[in-house]
């Protein structure tokens, strides 16, 4: 970048007078103006040589690096999140460098079959409550409904005091994200091709426990992923559940435990203040972690 100050001041040694100033300054303009012109025509030389301002032939590409390309462009880094009667977001722990350009899919009429359904199974769906899910199925419509393979739910555990509605007299647009009320929800759910489903389970205003799978919910998960055909393997991930959840289901089944990062973050405090105070007796406002309270069925 030209410095236009110094390249006045170049010229002005403190002998010049202004006439010969003007003159002196007037000549390294016009040296630098032919410069840049010289510069700028190699550079459109080059450009036009290397084909720098003409489209990129992504058709001419084998259909190989194609979908490549459509994977990298349209799989986003973590679960997309999902909004009634809107295009589905990106969450803010998405790669920035990496996002999905679902605008892709406008290219053309043979990018976008082609592409559309990488941007549909390769993509992990979350909803926060079942009316996310209801509303995704009208908008993508059918044809895309059968290219969704994987998708998160995140499930309340009602309080014991708190009142649960059976959800057979409610409508959809009434269920909660209470176990029963997704239960329901995925019954009615017109999701076929489903072979990953990950369920983030915690109870609101409540200290962090590890959660026992009601049964129901239990049996449902079997009956929802036993559907997969036998030459995939089903996929559950579970998130804020106890670890012997993980062998509750087939064995063939991948079954992925987590936790939240709350309550990642406290064993990782008291194990630090163990190593630090060995001999010393702790107790937490969580209580024993080796005497978790077990949540249970609804009540």
């Amino acid at each position: 970048m030209i410095n236009l100050d110094r390249l006045l001041e170049s010229v002005d040694d403190g002998h010049l007078d202004d006439s010969a100033k003007y003159g002196a300054t007037l000549q390294l303009l016009y040296s630098t103006v032919r410069r840049y012109n010289r510069t700028y025509e190699e550079l459109e030389r080059l450009k036009a040589a290397t084909g720098f301002n003409k489209p990129f032939p992504l058709l001419r590409l084998p259909r190989e690096l194609r979908d490549e390309i459509y994977t990298y462009s349209l799989r986003a880094a973590s679960s997309v999140e999902t909004v009634p009667r809107r295009p589905f977001m990106l969450t803010e722990g998405d790669n920035p460098f990496k996002p999905p350009t679902a605008g892709l899919l406008r290219a053309n009429k043979q990018v976008y079959h082609e592409a559309v359904g990488i941007l549909y199974s390769k993509n992990v769906f979350r909803f926060q409550e079942p009316g996310q899910l209801f509303a995704f199925e009208e908008q993508i419509g059918v044809e895309s409904r059968r290219r969704v393979r994987e998708i998160c739910i995140w499930i309340r555990f009602p309080g014991r005091d708190e009142v649960v509605l059976d959800p057979n007299h409610l409508s959809r647009s009434e269920y909660d994200s209470i176990p029963s009320h997704w239960i329901a929800a995925l019954k009615a759910c017109r999701l076929e091709k489903i072979v990953h489903l990950g369920i983030e389970a915690e109870v609101i205003g409540s200290p962090l426990y590890l959660l026992s799978m009601p049964e129901g919910l239990r049996e449902f998960i079997r009956e929802f992923l036993g559907r997969v055909a036998d030459d995939e393997v089903p996929r559950l991930s579970l998130t804020g559940f106890r670890e012997e959840e993980r062998g509750r289901f087939p064995e063939r089944w991948e079954v992925v435990m987590d936790q939240w990062d709350d309550y990642k973050n406290e064993l990782e405090g008291l194990r630090r203040e163990l190593e630090e105070y060995p001999d010393t007796q702790w107790t937490s406002d969580h209580g024993s972690f080796e005497d978790e309270e077990e949540v249970d069925d609804e009540e």
